[in-house]
């Protein structure tokens, strides 16, 4: 899939930053923290939001809005919910902050610079953070920590990020003299150095992350974010070794399947995306978020049924304005042509200001197999009015158009569907458009008898031609079938311009393409398409330049081909003319009948 869910493949890593610390916590804040590295997202916020509210601490509050930053900063671009998260991140701080009025517990303030670096607000977010080393006289590691991490969350447009600060800070942690070295602080230096795009100093910071761990889920992580570094570099075999050796580490580690099942996805794997997709759902939690992610990923990984059937889970316990459109769409791949109609249908009505070209193009797949054409033209070119640039909606407005014989509508939308080929830096139109579009013209021409467009059909079967020829030619990965059944197109060129000529009075226009079509056609393969031209030939000297003979010698090459043919049998082999029976002798008066006349 396309559209926003493009950006749902840069999701999923996002949500495993970095977050085991048992460091001054509750057991069961530190469990939470756990929770939310495995994406057991449901336990995380049950357990968060207990703590803050049975024991409502400025600590309590800052974990609670750290997991809701998480949240914010793990959804993908443009989503209506890095809001909502932000706006509960924010009252989580901000309620840190009124609960600590001695300013002891400066982590709020960082969480609160995290919501304006989330909001894109770079500067706000700085001095906040600024003001908390202040406080602290940038001699508390959590507090270094914790602002390294804020500005390495964001990554998105309209989000701020400060990777350069981040590392800076790491490395403040490590010049305090009674420092501790945690996996935690390398995990987030090298998110840093990969949102500078450094692709070593990042690996070799996971690599020291892996080599201070003393946790298997831990280990499970910096494998996991070292893959997703040669992931990045396009080197896919180191990427494999990484999130097997994360799976080895610790087998129940959601994350890393979810990154394998992008990597499959990748790959264009889906049978091997769908597994690790099931097993990340097994390792991590059925919650309502979580199943809304799989969803989505689900989608992309074309598992349609999959995709339905976990939307029947949660309809009702996720605000997501996209779900009813990918359940649209979903159906549609399903088959289930009448209820992806209604439900898309119910979409477009209930939002009608936010509308995706795939809205309407699965909307036209739904009414063209459902035969209701009008409709489905209506829906493709809504689509592509809307500047569809993957889907080729002009093609099938044309191929409706053909199967209604509405052939001037159908040449329209073939010479719609080339110039938006042309228009695609991946696309390029080749001979069968063209073939397609001339064939429509020939169409149109022998139904309408409109002889003005003829000089377009003409040049576009040339085009057919050309195209057909340079393919051969050029393309060294054709089989010498492939070749052969080209070049076939190629020779016909002139046939399809005779055809289209052959309305005309003047008959001598059509003859030099028939002359042509004949010098390079197959006696074996064309036996009837030739038949065609020798008689088109062989007519023109009977009746132009009235050369009898001219016009025999075509006929027999017309018994060549076809011995039964019964035209040319006739011209050349007339019966012999009939004669008139002899009169037979009248019986004399008076003679008796040889014969009794038959009873009745």
């Amino acid at each position: 899939m396309r559209v926003k869910f493009k950006s749902l493949l840069l999701v999923a890593g996002m949500l495993a930053l970095g977050v085991t610390s048992s460091f001054a916590q509750s057991p069961e804040v530190a469990g939470a923290l756990k929770a939310l590295e495995g994406d057991r997202l449901g336990s995380a916020r049950e357990a968060l939001e207990k703590a803050a509210t049975s024991s409502p601490s400025a600590e309590n509050q800052f974990y609670l809005g750290y997991y809701y930053l998480r949240l914010a900063s793990a959804e993908e671009e443009g989503s209506p919910k890095i809001a909502e998260y932000l706006d509960k991140a924010k009252a989580a701080f901000d309620k840190g902050v009124a609960d600590d009025p001695k300013g002891k517990f400066a982590l709020n303030k960082v969480g609160q610079a995290g919501v304006l670096l989330g909001q894109g607000k770079l500067p706000e977010a700085t001095a906040l953070i600024d003001q908390a080393l202040a406080e602290t006289k940038s001699r508390d590691e959590d507090v270094l920590w914790r602002a390294a991490e804020m500005y390495t969350l964001f990554t998105k447009k309209g989000q701020a990020n400060d990777p350069g600060k981040a590392i800076t800070y790491i490395d403040q942690i490590a010049a305090l003299k009674k420092h501790k070295d945690r996996p935690e602080y390398q995990l987030v230096k090298g998110d840093a150095f990969l949102i500078k795009n450094e692709g070593g100093p990042a690996i070799s910071a996971f690599e020291e992350a892996l080599r201070l761990q003393t946790d298997p889920q831990m280990a499970a992580l910096a494998n996991t974010r070292m893959g997703r570094v040669w992931k990045r570099g396009k080197n896919y075999a180191n990427t494999q070794t990484s999130f097997n050796d994360a799976i080895k580490a610790d087998e129940k580690f959601a994350p890393v399947y979810w990154e394998f099942a992008e990597l499959w996805l990748f790959a264009g794997n889906y049978k091997n995306a769908a597994e690790n997709l099931d097993k990340y759902i097994q390792y991590s939690e059925e919650s309502p978020d979580v199943t809304l992610r799989y969803v989505k990923f689900a989608f992309l990984a074309q598992q349609y049924q999959k995709v339905v059937d976990a939307l029947t889970k949660i309809e009702g316990k996720v605000n997501d304005p996209d779900l009813p459109r990918i359940k649209g769409w979903s159906l549609t791949e399903l088959g289930q042509y009448q209820d992806g109609a209604n439900n898309l249908e119910t979409l477009l009505k209930s939002n009608p200001k936010k509308v995706y070209p795939d809205d309407h193009r699965y909307l036209g797949i739904d009414y063209r197999e459902l035969k209701q054409d009008s409709l489905a033209v209506l829906n493709f070119e809504k689509a592509a009015a809307l500047g569809d640039t993957v889907f080729n909606n002009y093609e099938e407005i044309a191929k409706i158009r053909q199967a209604q014989k509405r052939y001037g509508d159908a040449v329209k939308a073939y010479e719609q569907s080339i110039a938006w080929k042309e228009s695609r830096p991946d696309r390029k139109p080749t001979y069968a458009d063209y073939y397609r579009e001339g064939i429509a013209y020939y169409y149109y021409i022998s139904t309408s008898k409109d002889s003005t467009v003829i000089p377009q059909a003409v040049a576009t079967f040339d085009k057919m031609g050309r195209l057909a020829d340079s393919t051969v030619k050029s393309n060294t990965q054709l089989t010498e079938d492939q070749k052969e059944a080209i070049q076939a197109i190629a020779n016909s060129t002139p046939l399809w311009q005779a055809r289209a000529n052959v309305i005309l009075s003047d008959r001598s226009i059509a003859l030099p393409y028939y002359e042509k079509y004949l010098t390079q056609a197959d006696s074996v393969k064309n036996k009837r398409e030739m038949v065609e031209a020798n008689r088109y030939i062989a007519l023109y000297h009977f009746l132009v330049t009235k050369d009898n003979d001219k016009g025999k010698e075509y006929m027999r090459k017309i018994l060549e081909l076809d011995p039964e043919n019964a035209e040319a049998n006739r011209i050349l082999n007339p019966p012999a003319p009939a004669t008139k029976p002899k009169a037979t002798a009248k019986p004399k008066a008076g003679a008796k009948a040889s014969t009794a006349p038959a009873k009745n």
